[in-house]
C-alpha cells in the first residue's frame, strides 16, 4: 500500500486480520508499507484495515479478500487515496480498479 493521499498528508494504517494484528504505521506521501502472509487452507483469509490521514474520519476497507484477491495477485499493490485504495491492473500497467471505503 502506498500513500497518496491527495494534499501532500501522512497516511496512518492499522491492518489486522482474524488472527494477526500488524500494528501501525504512519507513510509520508508515497512511503509505502509491506507484508507478506499465506492464504490459509480453507480459503477465509481477510486482511482488514483502518486509515486515517488527520482530518477527523477514520475509514477501513478489506484490503485482502481471499475470493477477490487470490487468483488476481500474489504480489497485491494498492495505492491509497482520499477517495478510497485502488488496486494494480498488472494486464494493464495502471491502478484501475478503485473501491470505496467500507466505512
Amino acid at each position: 500500500m502506498e500513500n497518496r493521499v491527495e494534499g501532500g498528508k501522512e497516511l496512518r494504517i492499522h491492518c489486522k486480520s482474524k488472527d494477526d494484528d500488524l500494528g501501525v504505521y504512519t507513510l509520508k506521501t508515497l512511503d509505502d508499507f509491506i507484508f507478506k502472509f499465506r492464504p490459509n487452507i480453507w480459503g477465509t483469509t481477510l486482511f482488514y484495515c483502518s486509515m486515517d490521514w488527520g482530518e477527523g474520519q477514520t475509514h477501513w476497507f478489506d484490503i485482502y479478500i481471499f475470493d477477490r484477491d487470490y487468483r488476481r495477485c500474489t504480489n497485491c499493490q494498492w495505492i491509497i487515496k482520499k477517495s478510497g485504495p485502488c488496486f494494480y491492473d498488472a494486464g494493464a500497467h495502471k491502478y484501475d480498479f478503485c473501491y470505496q471505503w467500507n466505512h
